[in-house]
């Protein structure tokens, strides 16, 4: 785009990422990286030093980027933890850069990446803001803090114990230039540790809470255990991802009183609803197309199955509760970064309004992480991130699986 010029966008529909309805006879007006103008063409009065440049949008909405509340572009190519960790960080770094590229060209335009190991994240976020490679705009927690052994432990230096070692690591990660601090308050993947159990205490994930907030930073902290989402509530954690109300033996519950701490404080909450359902999908497909699965397979449909059903339940009750929802995908490994409109599908599936969860994907996702006057709604002034699809996603949230523009601060892609 020339100077002079401002890209008049022209399509059928309008989302804002506001909750509002979508809008017709409406167009987008962008010059530089920002938004200039949203509203009726005939109310648009450019300065005469502007040419206008339309771009004829007819059949498709546009609405903004989306942002993963959740994923882990770097974590290796293949196979659990343990085969992850056997690859160098450079391999680490390459995978972040592909899994990257691959996500922004599927309209994902802003990424909280939730843990790397070493300064791999860090590198990542620094190559792409210097223009090295194409990928959404990252924001990085770097090493997640876990207990001595606990789940991510692999990730290096990320270990402490007692709320004053919360407290000193917190600062630490504060000062090496985190965006956003991640915890794991129970345990999770990471061999040796449970995730039916919680792991930091409340008052030491009450101690990471204070040191963020002292510099106006969010706090993320992984909850997969029962006890662990009360804990996470009660000590304020700005977003509590996964929530899996997991039982000492091995079933899902529900803590209403955590549910009710949680919208009280007007917490937020990432479901990660995805994460399982790539072997969902493909077991499920493997039944309809005839073929019979093995004990083993039949084994673990019928876990993936009750996960998602266990959470999906779950999520409506607390969207229903009044729990602010927001959407991540928990992406991890090579190829697997575009998976958040899985969860979006997931969530409509489960109950929720095709435009409730592109809210939850769009400005509330902003709005929790205290940048929504940045990205996530089309509005005068902010970036000028968005997408292009064809059709209506609040009829059809699956066409946001295939964009047909994506714009990332004023370029289009």
């Amino acid at each position: 785009m020339q100077q002079d010029e401002v890209l008049v966008l022209r399509p059928d529909l309008v989302i804002d990422g506001t909750g509002t309805l979508p809008r017709r006879d409406t167009i987008v007006a962008v010059d530089g990286s920002r938004i200039l103008f949203v509203g009726s063409e005939g109310e648009l009065d450019l300065p005469p030093s502007k040419k206008p440049n339309y771009i004829d949008l007819s059949g498709k909405t546009i609405l903004p980027g989306l942002v993963d509340d959740h994923v882990h572009l770097a974590l290796g190519i293949s196979g659990g933890y343990e085969v992850m960790m056997r690859d160098s960080d450079g391999i680490h770094l390459l995978t972040g850069v592909r899994n990257a590229e691959q996500a922004l060209r599927a309209g994902i335009t802003t990424m909280k990446d939730c843990g790397a190991r070493n300064r791999v994240a860090f590198d990542m976020r620094d190559g792409r803001n210097r223009g090295l490679f194409q990928a959404p705009r990252i924001l990085v927690s770097g090493r997640p803090l876990c207990i001595t052994g606990g789940h991510f432990h692999f990730c290096n230096d990320n270990e402490c114990n007692g709320p004053s070692e919360v407290r000193k690591r917190t600062s630490q990660m504060l000062k090496e230039g985190v965006d956003f601090v991640k915890l794991m308050a129970s345990g999770g993947g990471t061999k040796g540790t449970d995730s039916r159990r919680p792991s930091f205490e409340e008052e030491e994930i009450r101690a990471a809470v204070e040191e963020a907030e002292k510099v106006g930073k969010t706090v993320s902290a992984h909850c997969e255990a029962y006890e662990s989402v009360g804990r996470a509530a009660r000590a304020g954690v700005h977003v509590i991802q996964h929530a899996g109300f997991i039982m000492p033996d091995g079933s899902r519950g529900f803590d209403e009183d955590a549910v009710r701490t949680m919208v009280r404080k007007g917490l937020y909450y990432d479901p990660t609803l995805q994460t399982g359902s790539s072997l969902l999908d493909s077991l499920r497909e493997k039944e309809k197309g005839g073929e019979s699965l093995t004990k083993e397979e039949k084994a673990q449909l019928e876990s993936a199955e009750y996960k998602i059903k266990r959470k999906s339940e779950n999520f409506m009750r607390m969207a229903k509760m009044g729990v602010k929802i927001v959407a991540g995908s928990d992406g991890i490994g090579l190829g697997n970064s575009t998976r958040l409109v899985r969860t979006l599908e997931l969530m409509v599936d489960a109950g929720m309004s095709p435009l409730e969860a592109i809210v939850s994907a769009t400005g509330r996702v902003a709005e929790a992480i205290k940048m929504n006057h940045i990205f996530g709604v089309l509005a005068e002034g902010r970036e000028a991130d968005m997408i292009a699809v064809n059709g209506d996603p609040t009829k059809n949230i699956s066409v946001l699986r295939s964009p047909s523009m994506v714009m990332q601060a004023g370029r289009v892609i």
